[in-house]
């Protein structure tokens, strides 16, 4: 089964049926078709936006209508032959038409008629009779016939927006993914069974069949690094998955295999460009233990000066000759590069040097002459320029003879001097970098939007918004939520614009309404929620650090205690001191006594006087 994958919110890509050519939908809603094996871009096709719109899914299909006859008429039996091919791709439209374009003639070739989707076509996938189903933004499924070129039917799948669908032949069922993954009965259009487990929307799904015809489901989301692997069975809401998938970053392109042994192959790229492989035993299929991938694959590029990263925009395990190869493509949205690969697992991660596609396309437009009259490459030519003889002028020239030279008063320099300013009063003043911040969101430049958002001045950054237009806030949310899942310095800076973001523009946000601001602020609640969940557990590990901790300083304060003593203390009063004092003492016991003696004869002659000038006084009172 052939499903198409998300790269981003608009962008879809898929391999064909073979694995020799790879659609892609860029930015603008072009189409651009690959040769595998020659790495060539053959076809590239810009939709009439006025009539139809820019394309927005994608998925291959094959017509057994001789169509290609029909509508060029009389031909020649050459061109009739190279024209019946029945390969097509059914391109959705942002004004949702499904639409066939024919590979043979580079067009589109017809249009399906009947009343399409309100909204634009989220996602396509075609069954084993003829069908194709379209998922839409007005939360509708509906059926196509390829044969009758119109529609069968339609149901609804609301109240939740379809982003993925997927068909499983065996049991007949539609799965759709949203903000959860509903299975429906394409015969009844009842509602079968339900898996919840995603906090975000979901953007991609894939089919496998393991055991005995026992139909499983991986799927993806926007905003997490996991990928989760669900049985379906009977009837049932909010089963849980069988197991879950680990990655470094959000996934871009997923693709799942079982190979010979029965095992389960799982690759996937993610948003950095990195490819992870997983090989899942159906025994080891638990839901309580997170799988890491067995195999990471990076591709750098072979500069002498600079070992840069080239990132991998595709991967695929079902159109390669081997049963363990894949095929993987690397590059960017212009240029691309394919390669077949046997992963090795006895190494853990893997570092593949290639030279960048783009380089190689630009040497090969130089070289070869004939590509360049052709159109198939692009050829620079650099003039021959001897710098010794170049005269570099400005935009505003001059002449010598205007120029005059101002001479500046002593008063004026003293003034621009500025001694007596109070001390502080130059400090800098917080600026706005709205310009920055605009020219950033609209060219998409992750370098100059972490200058402008890594800061931490409340100032600036209410400047910054306050003056903000209101068309980039949905893009600003957008980035800040990338941020959010980054490392930790980055979702402080994300958390500091967020608040003073819901501050500033609070009324432009609640005139969105609430489908809108959940749409647009769903991704920030499930992060933030993520991170409180494993709040208690960090609570834990941090109170259980404390006794740690605690324990080991009463440990060592203990053995500080019982070490040697720091300081003595010696008390003049005790024993030792005693016996040295009495020692001295009975050695002058005598002098002691003598002084004794001596002082009592002394007293007494006092005593004495005192008592004879006491009798002289009574003789002199008793005279008067």
């Amino acid at each position: 089964m052939l499903n198409t994958m998300a790269l981003g919110q608009q962008h879809v890509l898929s391999f064909s049926p073979d694995g020799k050519w790879f659609a892609l939908i860029n930015d603008q809603g072009i189409l651009r078709l690959w040769d595998t094996e020659t790495n060539e871009l053959k076809q590239e096709y810009t939709p009439n936006l006025q009539l139809s719109g820019p394309c927005t899914a994608l998925t291959w299909v094959i017509s057994t209508a001789p169509a290609a006859e029909s509508i060029e008429g009389k031909k020649s039996k050459k061109n009739r032959r190279s024209l019946t091919n029945t390969l097509y791709l059914a391109l959705g439209t942002s004004n949702g038409r499904v639409s066939l374009y024919s590979f043979a003639l580079g067009k589109i070739e017809r249009t399906l008629k009947g009343d399409g989707h309100n909204g634009k076509v989220t996602c396509l996938v075609q069954d084993g009779e003829g069908n194709i189903y379209s998922s839409g933004e007005d939360c509708q499924i509906l059926v196509w016939s390829l044969t009758e070129e119109k529609k069968l039917s339609s149901w609804s799948v609301g109240p939740e927006k379809p982003y993925s669908i997927v068909y499983l032949p065996i049991s007949n069922n539609l799965i759709v993914g949203g903000r959860q993954i509903k299975v429906y009965s394409v015969a009844t259009h009842e509602l079968v069974q339900t898996f919840t487990g995603h906090t975000a929307d979901i953007n991609m799904l894939n089919s496998l069949v393991l055991g005995d015809r026992v139909e499983y489901v991986t799927s993806t989301s926007r905003m997490e690094r996991i990928i989760c692997l669900w049985k379906v069975g009977k009837k049932g809401r909010n089963k849980s998955a069988a197991c879950t998938l680990l990655m470094e970053d959000v996934a871009h392109c997923v693709t799942c295999q079982v190979d010979n042994q029965g095992n389960v192959r799982v690759a996937s790229v993610t948003r950095s460009g990195v490819i992870h492989v997983y090989l899942i035993g159906i025994e080891s299929l638990k839901p309580e233990k997170p799988i890491k991938p067995k195999i990471t694959i990076e591709v750098v590029s072979d500069s002498e000066t600079v070992i840069a990263p080239i990132p991998a925009i595709a991967v695929s395990l079902n159109y390669s000759s081997q049963s363990n190869e894949l095929i993987f493509g690397y590059g960017n949205q212009s240029f691309l590069c394919f390669e077949r690969l046997t992963p090795n697992f006895v190494e853990r991660h893997q570092v593949l040097i290639r030279t960048d596609p783009k380089s190689l396309y630009l040497a090969s437009g130089k070289g070869n002459k004939k590509d360049v009259k052709t159109g198939s490459t692009q050829k620079t030519i650099t003039p021959i320029v001897n710098e010794a003889d170049v005269e570099y002028k400005s935009s505003t020239t001059v002449s010598k003879k205007k120029l005059k030279p101002v001479e500046m008063p002593m008063e004026s320099r003293l003034q621009n001097l500025n001694l007596n300013a109070p001390p502080g009063s130059g400090a800098p003043q917080a600026q706005s970098k709205v310009q920055l911040l605009v020219q950033a969101l609209h060219s998409k430049d992750n370098v100059l939007l972490c200058s402008v958002l890594h800061t931490h001045d409340i100032k600036t950054i209410q400047l910054t918004l306050h003056k903000l237009p209101v068309q980039y806030v949905g893009p600003l949310v957008n980035e800040l939520t990338q941020f959010m899942q980054q490392k930790r310095m980055n979702v402080e800076y994300a958390v500091d614009w967020l608040k003073v973001l819901v501050q500033t523009h609070s009324s432009q946000l609640m005139a969105l309404g609430s489908e809108d601001l959940l749409s647009k602020f769903g991704p920030c609640i499930g992060l933030i929620e993520h991170r409180v969940n494993c709040l208690n557990e960090l609570t834990k590990i941090h109170g259980r650090l404390e006794l740690l901790i605690n324990q080991i300083k009463r440990n060592t304060e203990e053995d500080h205690l019982n070490s040697a003593n720091v300081l003595v203390y010696e008390d003049n009063d005790s024993s030792d001191s005693d016996l040295e004092e009495e020692g001295e003492k009975s050695g002058s016991n005598d002098e002691w006594d003598e002084d004794i003696e001596d002082t009592e004869i002394m007293d007494q002659d006092q005593d004495g006087e005192n008592n004879e000038g006491s009798g002289n006084e009574d003789d002199e009172e008793m005279e008067v």
